[in-house]
């Protein structure tokens, strides 16, 4: 036995088993499921039962023979997102000589976890590669690979230029830290000269309806990155490459090197328990089954290894939104949303002008941030007495009643509109970035689907710029457009809002409509949240992050239309 042992420890041993594992390379899918079912005993589940997902097996797959292009993995809880992890970060290190590899978890808990799946996997034959024993934070081979756990800490994550970056449960990240891993990993030479292309890899369930995680998904999910299917049919796999060694500085042909270059999406694959759960036997019933609403006979044909009656038991002990959310990947319920009766199903579709309605504009500036104007129509009683206020946006507007009292500027208590009778149809939306509010205006006139009765803006836009002398209300005044500027607290027209999306008999129909085409809007209602405190307390206002904009620009339409005690302020631009 002590001979055995003093083979294993021999360098030229642990060079020779190197060049083995290495030269064994898996090729196809088939032969990696075979590799990792009998290197670390595990059957990877490699059938999507659910329409638009993928399988825990196409990530281990576009991980180890497709490199080079980042991957977002988006599982439930229990559905071997960190194991399938260490697993690719092990085989990394043991087929590709010289390969960095580092583990950016949301906490050092969640780092050490993925971490310590990888030290279990260093017994028997791959202990050989081992150049010394493991320490807490670091593991290096014989060959040149190294794998290290990062901290959540900027300082931790800068300076560091590695092949392989994991990052686990993205959702708990710092922004900082998150920000400064993007420019970690970066291709190059391996010990042996094959090239290692560089990789990032995100692992995370969605619990926060506005977290870096949803963020994300959103970004790729916009540019048709939904499913597993996405660039895996057309992209050749790393036998199929060549494994070249290259030119002087040990780079492949320009061929090779053209294939491996990393695209500029990630690939986006997502799975859910019905993708890991054990099949279900014929002797259970469906129809008594408590997962059955979820499930609907999906189980029937999984090949996973999450037992079914621990799901049983988690289901029972769960809500339904934290079961969504974290077992079938869901997006999150309105867990500190503002709005979070608004429902899509309900408050979007179709909208067309109706030339019978009054048309008025909503606005919200900017220039870094985005400048925002909505198209909307009021029907309903209410409707009517705005039609009145705003009538015509090139008649002059009525003078404020002489001596009104200053207090009436400062806001007047919430009166209270009744808008149960009144539907607000938001027909269409402009959002662009870094333009000249005449160019705006010029935009903005092309797109008026008919005559505009009045438009609202931020008080703010009087505000007059030190370089230019103007402000927004007044260069869209010299462009002819009027602009009305309602003043109340974000509250009082967070309150208007809600009036609209409450409940109400079918035969009346929803108080707020959204055209398909807005989607600026419809994405900012369903991330528009409350501040949070750094100890995850919530605030009183809303977070000013973005999804602001698009309400902030309705919010001061309903102002200036339901608002009833307060003169709206109407200056000359001049």
């Amino acid at each position: 036995m002590s001979d055995n042992l003093n083979v294993l420890g021999r360098p030229d041993f642990r060079a020779r088993l190197a060049e083995v594992l290495a030269g064994a390379r898996p090729r196809s899918a088939e032969a990696l499921w075979q590799f990792v079912r009998a290197a670390y005993g595990l059957a990877v589940p490699r059938r999507a039962v659910c329409l638009g997902h993928a399988a825990p097996m196409d990530y281990l797959a576009s991980a180890i023979l497709r490199p080079g292009r980042d991957l977002v993995v988006w599982a439930n809880r229990g559905g071997a997102k960190t194991e399938l992890g260490a697993v690719a970060a092990h085989l990394d290190a043991v087929l590709r000589p010289g390969c960095q590899v580092r583990i950016l978890g949301g906490s050092l808990d969640q780092s050490e976890k993925m971490y310590e799946y990888l030290v279990r996997k260093w017994r028997g034959p791959f202990a050989a590669l081992l150049a010394r024993e493991p320490t807490a934070r670091r593991t290096e081979l014989a060959t040149g690979s190294a794998i290290e756990v990062l901290t959540q800490s900027p300082r931790s994550v800068r300076g560091q230029r590695v092949h392989r970056l994991k990052c686990d449960e993205l959702d708990e990240f710092d922004p900082d830290v998150w920000q400064a891993a993007q420019f970690i990993t970066q291709s190059g030479p391996g010990a042996d000269g094959q090239w290692i292309a560089a990789q990032m890899e995100v692992f995370s369930t969605m619990h926060r309806p506005f977290g870096p995680m949803a963020a994300l998904v959103e970004r790729l999910s916009d540019c048709g990155f939904r499913n597993a299917d996405c660039g895996l049919k057309d992209m050749p796999s790393e036998g199929a490459q060549g494994r070249g060694g290259g030119g002087a500085q040990g780079r492949p042909p320009p061929d090779a090197q053209s294939a491996l270059r990393t695209p500029q999406l990630p690939l986006l694959l997502r799975w859910c328990l019905w993708e890991v759960i054990e099949p279900c036997p014929p002797e259970r019933s469906c129809s008594r089954c408590p997962l059955w609403s979820g499930c609907g006979g999906k189980a029937r044909g999984a090949d996973g290894y999450f037992p079914i009656d621990d799901a049983l038991a988690q289901h029972a002990r769960a809500s339904r939104a934290a079961w969504e959310t974290e077992m079938l990947c869901l997006r999150p319920r309105g867990q500190g949303l503002v709005f979070d009766e608004f429902d899509p199903a309900r408050h979007v579709a179709p909208v067309g002008f109706d030339p019978a309605l009054p048309l008025y504009r909503a606005i919200d500036f900017g220039y870094a941030n985005p400048f925002v104007c909505l198209w909307v129509q009021m029907k309903g009683d209410c409707a009517a007495q705005g039609a009145e206020r705003g009538a015509d946006e090139r008649r002059a507007p009525p003078a404020p009643a002489a001596g009104a009292p200053q207090a009436a500027l400062r806001g007047p208590q919430f009166s209270g509109p009744d808008l149960s009778r009144v539907q607000v149809r938001v027909l269409a939306e402009y959002v662009e970035r870094e333009r000249l509010i005449c160019e705006h205006a010029r935009a903005m006139r092309r797109l008026d689907p008919g005559p505009v009765a009045a438009t609202y803006a931020d008080p703010a836009g009087w505000h007059r710029s030190d370089v230019t002398g103007t402000g927004p209300c007044q260069e869209l005044a010299a462009a002819g457009m009027r602009v009305r500027t309602p003043r109340a607290g974000i509250l009082e027209g967070v309150e208007l809002v809600r009036r609209l999306l409450k409940e109400r008999p079918a035969a009346a129909g929803p108080g707020l409509v959204i055209d398909p085409s807005c989607r600026w809007l419809i994405r900012a209602f369903q991330e528009y949240h409350w501040e949070e405190s750094a100890d995850g307390r919530r605030g009183e206002r809303p977070a000013k992050d973005g999804a602001d904009h698009p309400l902030d620009a309705l919010r001061y339409l309903l102002v200036g239309l339901f608002w009833r005690r307060l003169p709206l302020r109407e200056r000359p631009w001049w």
